[in-house]
């Protein structure tokens, strides 16, 4: 027999993740997916200098 605990534990984990999903403003918008994935004050565009030792 399947554990209930663990049941409800999967179950609400997965309805919190769907929940938070559904509750993101960039999904709503359409248009250039790089656009929408580059805020104001991000890292977009930096590169990491590499030292050669």
């Amino acid at each position: 027999m399947i554990d209930s605990f663990a049941l409800l534990l999967t179950h609400g984990l997965m309805l919190i993740a769907a929940w938070r999903l559904f509750g993101r403003r960039d999904l709503d918008q359409e248009g250039d997916a790089a656009a929408a994935a580059i805020k104001p004050g991000g890292k977009a565009g930096i590169k990491r200098q590499v030292d050669d030792a």
